[in-house]
């Protein structure tokens, strides 16, 4: 009898350990502190503290401490505001964990702060937010309803650089969010602009680090350990599962998808219901400020239908919204597709690579950030499904007014002449700017200017295939902007008409 009585005991203490440590574990967020109340959730995966109108949202941690929601949106630190929201598509940032008592932190860290966001009430969550970004600020804590020592280290203290502030204000010192993916890092100085905030190219050091510009630094990312949980794992009998809910931990594969195509091991953020998507998305570590990560199973098919354009379809064009910049090459035809980004019409990089001439043989690998300077230019990758054959393609870049952004940021400065141009294939993890595919058009020079959108090119979709292009410093441009569809959407996309 005593026997069993101990045997119970060790596997009641065996199972509790291995809460979170299995797929995943599910739980509610409670606020407390300078505001309290339930996190609930926007349709477009937003958290709010407060907002009554909202439903309490449900996320689950895995044992790598990343955390998705109900809908199996990955929940990121979205650069450079450190804004904790969950979109679709994003592979979540990982890191986060449940203390004993149910607490959440981040890198060992229990302090967040809730801003107000002047709608019904509500407040968004964010690790170290700018002062001069957010506005009616408080301290505050979140705890679980369930899931305690879970997630990244158990709740534990963690060795990384990022350190939340005590007190919202008190630290002239932003954290730095974990960045994925083992890369070789690319040394970049941000543009110098008054609209700025700066950012730096992906690297792979756990060190922190900043950028160099006149504007705002954002945080720049520290690659996160691949290791097992610290601490010696607790084994108990290997036919033992935990099930804590049954959300999925994966996101939904996008509006519109053919399903056709090669599924990356982490996309660019996609819309809720947004664009059409290339397969099932990622679970893995996430965007951070300035350089985020991601990877993709890149390959390089032929494109079909994407080749050499007639004069007027496949040229740039002045802005859609603007003639204030006129681009050196010919205007587009006005069978263009629009510059608006309209669910399951348009198509978002699953793959950024930037390359460096002063670095020719370094891979800096992947990236959220689109990047032009001197000596850095930037090769984005779209996957173009199959239903869209037969439909009409336009390149566009969407260039808003910095005050129009909501959860991305950009660093701008000098005459703003950017080269276009389509490579021959995809580009990779590993390319670099000596084995960068060549140019198969060049699709001509653009001046932009904040507060623009852009019809660059013209083409019959190339239904099914993965096309790749560049921009290219072509004057004395340094643009540095974080691709994201938020409003207002900012970056390179592709849409279909």
């Amino acid at each position: 009898m005593m026997k069993n009585i101990i045997t119970i005991a060790a596997f009641a203490a065996g199972t509790n350990a291995l809460v979170g440590r299995s797929d995943s574990c599910c739980f509610h967020l409670t606020s407390s502190g300078g505001t309290s109340g339930q996190l609930g959730q926007l349709s477009d995966g937003q958290n709010r503290i407060g907002d009554d109108s909202l439903s309490p949202a449900q996320y689950c941690i895995d044992s790598k401490g990343a955390i998705t929601d109900s809908e199996g949106r990955g929940c990121i630190l979205t650069p450079p505001t450190t804004q904790f929201q969950c979109d679709e598509g994003a592979a979540p940032t990982p890191g986060f964990s449940l203390g004993p008592n149910g607490e959440l932190e981040y890198h060992g860290s229990k302090d967040f702060v809730a801003c107000a966001t002047g709608q019904n009430g509500g407040l968004n969550v964010y690790t170290t937010p700018n002062e001069s970004d957010v506005t009616g600020c408080v301290n505050v804590e979140l705890t679980a309803d369930s899931c305690s020592s879970s997630g990244s280290g158990s709740g534990g203290s963690s060795s990384s650089a990022s350190a939340v502030p005590s007190s919202f204000g008190s630290s002239s010192a932003q954290s730095t969010p974990s960045a994925p993916v083992s890369s070789a890092p690319v040394t970049q100085s941000t543009p110098t602009s008054s609209a700025a905030v700066s950012q730096s190219t992906p690297g792979s050091g756990s060190g922190e680090g900043s950028g160099s510009g006149s504007g705002s630094s954002a945080p720049a990312p520290s690659a996160p350990s691949e290791s097992p949980l610290s601490g010696s794992p607790i084994t108990v009998v290997n036919t033992i599962t935990v099930t804590d809910c049954s959300c999925s931990a994966t996101a939904p594969v996008g509006g519109g998808d053919s399903g056709e195509q090669p599924s990356p091991s982490a996309t660019m953020p996609a819309p809720s219901g947004g664009g059409s998507d290339s397969g099932s998305q990622p679970t893995g570590s996430v965007p951070a400020p300035s350089g985020p990560q991601l990877s993709e199973s890149a390959t390089a098919p032929a494109p079909s239908g994407g080749g050499s354009q007639p004069s007027g379809s496949g040229s740039a064009s002045v802005p859609a919204s603007s003639v204030s910049s006129t681009p050196s090459a010919t205007e587009s035809s006005s069978g263009s597709c629009p510059t608006t980004l309209t669910s399951g019409s348009y198509e978002y990089p699953h793959l950024i690579v930037p390359v460096d001439s002063s670095s020719p043989d370094t891979a800096a690998g992947t990236s959220y950030n689109g990047t032009v300077s001197s000596t850095i230019s930037s090769a984005f990758n779209f996957d173009i499904p199959s239903s869209d054959e037969g439909k009409t393609c336009s390149l566009v870049f969407l260039f808003p007014e910095l005050q129009d952004l909501e959860t991305s940021s950009y660093s701008f400065s000098g005459d703003g002449k950017i080269d276009f141009a389509k490579l021959s294939s995809a580009v990779e993890e590993s390319t670099t700017f000596n084995n960068m595919p060549s140019v198969s058009q060049d699709l001509g020079d653009i001046t932009v200017s904040p507060g623009n959108s852009y019809v660059v090119s013209t083409f019959p979709c190339p239904a099914g295939d993965k096309v790749a292009y560049k921009m290219e410093n072509s004057g004395s441009t340094d643009l540095n902007f974080f691709e994201d569809y938020n409003p207002s959407p900012l970056g390179l996309y592709i849409t279909t008409c």
